[in-house]
């Protein structure tokens, strides 16, 4: 009798709803992946506050875009951050420092 429920629990274990011969796959989620966003220009005042335009938007010190942060911006650089991470920019992105 024992013998007999054997093949209903395996059943239990598999999902019900999945077509005939589907098998799980077995790889991990995907992590999910930030893209290092665009820096398109550097807008700077009279009085050395500046702005930036990234993937099109103004942002500002502080302000986050694609998860990163914005952590500083000057006439040369804009500077992101993201799990404990740095990266700066320049407008013609001819070096990112990471």
């Amino acid at each position: 009798m024992f013998s007999l429920l054997l093949p209903i629990t395996s059943l239990a274990e598999s999902d019900p709803t999945a077509p005939l011969g589907f098998t799980p796959s077995s790889q991990p989620a995907k992590k999910k992946v930030y893209r290092l966003p665009k820096l398109d220009a550097i807008l700077c005042a009279s009085d050395g506050s500046c702005s930036a335009v990234m993937n099109g938007k103004s942002v500002g010190k502080g302000q986050s875009i694609n998860g990163y942060v914005v952590s500083q911006i000057n006439e040369e650089r804009v500077t992101l951050s993201r799990g404990g991470k740095r990266w700066a920019l320049t407008v013609f992105n001819e070096q990112v420092v990471q």
